[in-house]
């Protein structure tokens, strides 16, 4: 199996990818992470609760800068659309 020597890779990302967990890594490329936009529509018509401009990270965003930026913002909220759908699932 490939594994890439430590030397290559940055002090920085060490314990991420040392090479006991190369293996396991490696293994995962076999599967595409990206969800489709056709998955996302296919859950759509089976239970309607997609929120709008909601990102990956649960928050509300207007533009793609904003979705970048959301990724690494701990301050910003949750959203509000999901705080209620929640709310009225329980």
């Amino acid at each position: 199996m490939l594994e890439v020597q430590s030397r290559y890779i940055t002090p920085e990302l060490q314990s991420v990818f040392r090479p006991s967990v190369q293996p396991y890594m490696i293994s995962w490329l076999a599967y595409d992470p990206q969800v489709p936009q056709s998955d996302a529509e296919s859950l759509h018509a089976a239970h309607p609760e997609i929120i709008e401009d909601m990102n990956h990270v649960l928050k509300t965003v207007s533009s793609e800068g904003e979705n970048e930026a959301a990724n690494s913002n701990p301050d910003l909220p949750l959203s509000d659309e999901l705080m209620s759908v929640i709310v009225g699932f329980l």
